[in-house]
């Protein structure tokens, strides 16, 4: 029997549950050509929800552009996955497309190959070591020119990685570019608030207000539990609210975490042959934090000492961080050796600010930290 819940992964339905309202959102954005900066934590689903977007204006028409930013570690790398992603779109109108790029870029070459069922897979050639404005100017305004008419959705997904690629020279030409688009709507997305408020949130950055800004929250509560019990169900396994609402708890409420968690669970209960219990849960989550170690381990190990002392001290107790009694409490020593620490802490997105103090940004590591500390 296939396990009803997938994780680590892109999904789709029907593995993929609600974000009807923020795909609903972005929809009317793209129609009305809105650009949008889309942020949200690792782990809440945000490129499972842009496919889906990209395959609901597929629907309607659109050419869908995408791409990773985790992919580029150059600018020769952005313009080849660019060019690559739009030959893509041509189908089996590929030799007219093919022609039309070559007249439409300049500083590139662009190369077709046919495997042996006659599939093309294309690549491009540059003239010059090095890239001109002119090259990366060309390929950006593709999307305008090579298909007249056609409406084009591009995303740009974990966009602040731009960064590394001399970020402020490429925002230019970017920007410079891209604002006087007409059929070409654009979607920044990022797992890495602070950099994308940045790029697109600091007067003075070429992207600066260049789009919407909205963040993808956690899914509702109750409607994540109702997705487990509908999912254990589907395969004629029941399972409680109660049990259901503690599994989304100890997940932290965060999609791929509730996902990896419930399949966990559920092949417990297919092996034991029993309705799943709270202590079939907590070898569940156990079992997690074991397949997990070595990663969170590495993250310790990348760790000062005083960062360390501050993520254990604040895995017990997360208020009025920078008060004398808490120091004293904690043995932190001086308060602002405290600040820099978790100024750190927080732009590795290990921490983040909340309404009383300071909270962990993946539970499961809150949970393997105080498996490890006598609380």
């Amino acid at each position: 029997m296939e396990n009803p819940f997938q994780y680590g992964k892109v999904v789709s339905d029907p593995y993929f549950t609600d974000r009807e309202e923020e795909l609903k959102s972005l929809v009317q954005d793209v129609a009305a050509k809105h650009n949008v900066v889309l942020y949200s934590p690792r782990r809440f689903g945000k490129t499972s929800l842009l496919l889906k977007l990209a395959n609901s204006m597929k629907d309607k028409g659109y050419n869908v552009l995408y791409l990773d930013f985790f992919r580029i570690t150059s600018r020769a790398g952005f313009i080849e996955l660019y060019a690559r992603e739009i030959f893509k779109q041509s189908g089996k109108s590929w030799k007219p497309m093919l022609k039309k790029f070559a007249s439409l870029v300049k500083g590139i070459r662009p190369v077709v190959s046919l495997d042996a069922m006659g599939v093309p897979s294309f690549s491009v050639s540059f003239e010059t070591v090095e890239i001109t404005q002119q090259t990366m100017e060309s390929v950006l305004n593709l999307t305008e020119n090579i298909t007249p008419g056609k409406q084009w959705l591009v995303i740009f997904d974990e966009f602040q990685e731009i960064t590394k690629l001399n970020g402020d020279g490429f925002e230019n030409i970017m920007r410079a570019v891209i604002q006087h688009h007409q059929r070409s709507n654009y979607i920044f997305s990022g797992s890495s608030y602070h950099l994308l408020l940045e790029i697109f949130s600091r007067p003075g950055r070429a992207m600066y207000q260049f789009g919407k800004i909205m963040k993808l929250g956690k899914i509702p509560h109750e409607m994540m539990e109702e997705f487990i019990i509908n999912r254990f169900a589907q395969t004629d396994v029941q399972i409680s609210q109660e049990l259901a609402r503690e599994m989304v708890t100890r997940a932290g409420n965060i999609p791929n975490y509730v996902q990896y968690l419930a399949a966990e669970l559920w092949q417990l209960a297919l092996q034991s042959k029993h309705k799943p219990d709270i202590n079939m849960l907590d070898k569940a989550v156990g079992g997690m934090l074991i397949n997990l170690s070595d990663y969170f381990q590495q993250i310790m190990d990348s760790l000062s000492i005083h960062q360390k002392k501050v993520l254990v001290a604040l895995s017990k107790d997360n208020v009025k961080v920078f008060s004398q009694e808490y120091h004293r409490t904690h043995h932190l020593g001086a308060i602002s050796t405290t600040q820099r620490a978790v100024q750190k802490l927080v732009a590795e997105q290990l921490i983040s600010p909340s309404d009383n103090g300071y909270e962990f940004g993946d539970p499961l590591f809150l949970l393997y930290l105080r498996s490890r500390i006598n609380l």
